[in-house]
């Protein structure tokens, strides 16, 4: 069902997305091109005005912030430029505004502030490939910016919105933009999803595996668009469909940290319980002397590295002290499937039908 027309929350001027793109750094470079302006990103005051600016280092400083060979009693400065894509962070272009924060710890926090549609067209091509059908990348896009909208209200109080990793969605400025990508984010200018008059968070994940998962289960949500348990017959041709990861038992130890070790060396995994989609709930690790400890399956595929144990819908052999993980799928599996809207597109679904698919119950929403 599509609404054109404004959704509530929201006013005419464009909506505004604040992204981390560095964190937890002792120093960062800046390169402007052009006329820009730098200010206490507190009290909006101006501190500096110049013009192509090459190597500009800031690092954090007792008294605030130290620019080059200035230094300026705040904990936060905003580099402002009406050029678009004019300062660069580390060798990276990004378009907007870029702030500097001094966090409680003394490091630096760079934030890219920039409005959601070319926030979008820096995202788009690290989470999904530019080359898929356009019907892919126009799900891909609505899917990211509801995904952004959600993030923006719980951050609120925050310093930023979203995080430029794998933590949030993978963002990486104005060098990243390519032309068919740019084209969905344009084609579907505003469009969200949105249940019962808000919008939620639109997980989406490369390959579900046969089924998609309730998102209750990695997160506290509840609702319709993300019960899960969708049987997805398109992803069946993912490279990803299929995987397997052999580990010797002290490696499985020192990744899992101190928190699960124990005085013995470990001696097994087994699997305590699965969800409603047979992926992996809780395991149970036991130590030679026969000491037990529990842990969630998202916790060990966090801890064991996700792009080793490429999801928790797997079945665990052990042979002396080799463990041997057999898997389907890649992702948490909640949400939108990549590689199932691929499949979707290649049958002839265009990208509404995709996104019913995946997010039963939502509704497209256009944003003025």
């Amino acid at each position: 069902l599509i609404f054109l027309g404004l959704a509530p929350g929201f006013g005419k001027e464009p909506v505004k997305i604040r992204v981390a793109v560095l964190k937890d750094r002792m120093d960062a470079t800046l390169s402007v091109t052009g006329s820009f302006e730098i200010a206490d990103a507190r009290t909006k005051a101006s501190l500096y005005r110049g013009r192509n600016f090459l190597g500009m280092k800031v690092t954090p400083s007792q008294e605030g912030l130290k620019v080059r060979n200035a230094v300026y009693n705040t904990d936060a400065i905003t580099i402002i430029s009406k050029k678009k894509a004019a300062i660069a962070v580390n060798n990276r272009s990004y378009r907007g505004d870029i702030s500097i924060y001094k966090d409680a710890s003394g490091k630096l926090l760079v934030v890219n502030t920039l409005d959601l549609e070319s926030y979008l067209k820096g995202v788009l091509y690290h989470e999904i490939s530019h080359k898929w059908p356009i019907d892919v990348i126009k799900a891909q896009a609505i899917a990211a910016r509801t995904y952004a909208l959600y993030q923006k209200d719980v951050m609120r109080s925050k310093d930023y919105d979203v995080a430029a990793d794998t933590s949030s969605q993978v963002y990486g400025g104005y060098s990243s933009e390519k032309r068919k990508t740019n084209r969905a984010v344009n084609f579907t200018n505003g469009e969200v999803l949105m249940y019962n008059g808000k919008v939620f968070p639109a997980y989406f994940h490369a390959t579900c595996g046969g089924t998609t998962e309730y998102a209750g289960e990695l997160w506290k949500i509840d609702m319709i668009p993300l019960k899960g348990g969708r049987a997805c017959s398109f992803c069946s041709d993912s490279p990803h469909y299929y995987w397997k990861a052999e580990l010797d038992l002290k490696t499985i130890t020192k990744k899992l940290g101190e928190r699960y070790q124990s005085k013995e060396d470990l001696s097994n995994i087994s699997v305590i319980e699965r969800t409603g989609t047979v992926r992996v709930r809780t395991l149970e690790l036991k130590d030679a002397a026969g000491k037990s400890i529990v842990i969630s399956a998202k916790d060990f595929r966090s801890l064991l590295g996700p792009d080793l144990i490429r999801s928790t819908n797997f079945s665990i052999v052990i042979e002396h002290d080799r463990v041997t993980f057999s898997g389907k799928g890649w992702g948490h599996g909640a949400g939108l499937c990549q590689w199932g809207a691929y499949g979707m597109s290649n049958k002839g679904y265009n990208y509404k039908q995709i996104l019913d698919f995946y997010y039963p119950g939502a509704e497209i929403v256009r944003l003025s």
